[in-house]
């Protein structure tokens, strides 16, 4: 679980309520609360990117934000260091074949995979192309997650501007069409309370497309962009160890290189403990 995600949407909520909260009142505004506002942001945002992209990238929408709230138990760097440590004192003494059957004890997928192919592949060079393209095609996944959720923040405020253009013109019309009497004698009395009325009813869909773009669509796609850049950095760092497996190094070499993907604290945590 993300707590970061859930605090931040909590803090960010609190927030927002709390600037909207009106003290002659003692409480929120019933302008802030309209269900056709509504709509017209989340509906509009959702048809957008029903335009733009597939119904089966669509219908991955729930399971691709969850990611966001839920995150993914990234491999400890550490652990990782002394798990190919004890890869490559095995290999030198039995032999690259011998880690057959480490693998099913094995956490990450791509180590899985590149491990496997490293135990039949006898080039350098296929190797690495390989374990390139496993890399390439997982970030391309993604990156596939994190565009949808750019681009629904991109759409949100549009449709916010939309709906308040809509309410805008409503309103003028309405001004216009009002041709009785009584109807001209009430907007005299009091016409600039009216329309500031009908305006702050107006720009509500605009603060609506702003809140959904800035506080859910653009933060979740950040967020999914870190976890991609944490899951790369940990596959980076696997595929090292496995391109010094498959040539043999000694694991002292291993280790070393493997120990430039951490950062100056936690090398001292590892020697410490080595």
């Amino acid at each position: 679980m993300d707590l970061s995600t859930i605090f931040g949407l909590i803090a960010g909520l609190f927030l927002i309520g709390f600037g909207m909260f009106d003290s002659a009142t003692g409480g929120v505004p019933s302008t802030f609360f309209q269900l056709q506002g509504l709509a017209i942001v989340l509906g509009g945002t959702f048809a957008a990117t029903l335009v733009n992209y597939q119904l089966s990238q669509v219908a991955q929408l729930f399971k691709i934000a969850g990611n966001a709230f839920l995150g993914k138990n990234q491999q400890d760097p550490i652990s990782l260091i002394h798990r190919f440590v004890d890869l490559s004192k095995l290999a030198r003494k039995k032999g690259l074949a011998e880690l057959e059957k480490e693998l099913p004890s094995l956490e990450e997928q791509y180590m899985q995979t590149g491990l496997e192919y490293a135990i039949i592949e006898k080039d350098k060079v296929r190797l690495e192309k390989f374990l390139d393209n496993e890399l390439q095609n997982l970030i391309k996944r993604h990156q596939s997650g994190h565009e949808l959720f750019f681009n629904m923040g991109s759409y949100a405020p549009a449709f916010g501007l939309l709906g308040t253009v809509m309410g805008l013109i409503l309103m003028m019309h309405g001004e216009a069409t009002s041709s009785s009497v009584s109807d001209f004698a009430n907007q005299f009395s009091d016409p600039l309370q009216g329309l500031l009325k009908n305006m702050g009813i107006a720009l509500v869909t605009t603060f609506y497309g702003v809140l959904l773009s800035n506080l859910f669509f653009i933060p979740i796609a950040g967020k999914l962009q870190n976890h991609t850049n944490e899951e790369v950095h940990v596959c980076e760092m696997i595929k090292t160890g496995i391109i010094g497996l498959h040539q043999k190094e000694h694991w002292m070499m291993i280790q070393e290189k493997l120990i430039t993907f951490i950062d100056k604290d936690s090398r001292d945590v590892f020697r410490n403990i080595s």
